[in-house]
């Protein structure tokens, strides 16, 4: 979850058509897309899911930031971005415990109509992570519903796929909603995750994810520093 100085640009509506300038939520590269907006998805229900497991999971300090949205209806639109990640979401859905498959059965529901995107371009990670990997964001200073003070969304990893190290400004919690996967700390080493843990990364440290046999989703949270900021990952 890297956010650089650029941002997913105000989406100007003529004729139903958007221009957006498709800058990093995560520190993606800047593209300029003309793509359809369809302003008739409902994300009640998938707002719902995800702040349940916010309020649900997150410590209390965390919790005590959560902002109070209309769920009912986003605070932006944001153009339909498809990506090869998604593949993965059936087998997701299997994978999870019960009480998280409403979450990704709303996903796959919309999967069509919602913004999914990418930090890295191939000069980053290279193609084969590129297939593998993808995130929508759902709160923050450029996402569904706003926020300047947290980001949160979902990350989706495919199977076999290593996530790098990286670090960013921002405090980040994870929380795997479906598959399990290794986490590295640079404090702790690598340790296994999955549904129902925590895991915490403080400001700057270094960490990485990576799967073995099975996709991973996972739900993030950011507080604190630039929200904007493209994660480093070059040697320090």
């Amino acid at each position: 979850m890297d956010y650089s100085d650029q941002y997913l640009g105000e989406i100007q509506i003529k004729q139903n058509t958007a221009i957006s300038f498709s800058h990093n939520a995560f520190g993606f590269g800047s593209k300029r897309t003309m793509q359809k907006i369809n302003p008739s998805v409902d994300m009640s229900h998938l707002g719902c899911e995800w702040m349940d497991i916010l309020q649900t999971q997150c410590p209390p300090d965390w919790k005590a930031l959560l902002p109070s949205v209309n769920l009912a209806r986003t605070d932006r639109l944001l153009p339909a971005n498809s990506l090869p990640v998604l593949s993965y979401l059936p087998e997701m859905v299997e994978l999870a415990p019960s009480y998280n498959q409403p979450l990704i059965k709303e996903l796959i529901k919309h999967r069509t109509k919602l913004h999914f995107n990418q930090t890295y371009g191939e000069d980053d990670f290279g193609a084969d992570f590129l297939k593998r990997y993808g995130w929508i964001k759902f709160l923050g200073p450029d996402a569904y519903w706003h926020s300047d003070s947290l980001s949160s969304g979902l990350v989706l990893l495919g199977d076999n796929v290593l996530y790098p190290e990286h670090w960013h400004e921002a405090e980040e919690l994870y929380f795997p909603i479906s598959g399990s996967g290794d986490w590295y700390h640079e404090n702790y080493g690598w340790r296994p995750k999955s549904p129902g843990d925590c895991i915490a990364h403080e400001s700057n440290v270094k960490h990485a994810v990576r799967t073995s046999g099975e996709p991973l989703l996972l739900l993030y949270i950011w507080r604190g520093g630039d929200l904007q900021q493209k994660s480093d990952y070059h040697k320090r």
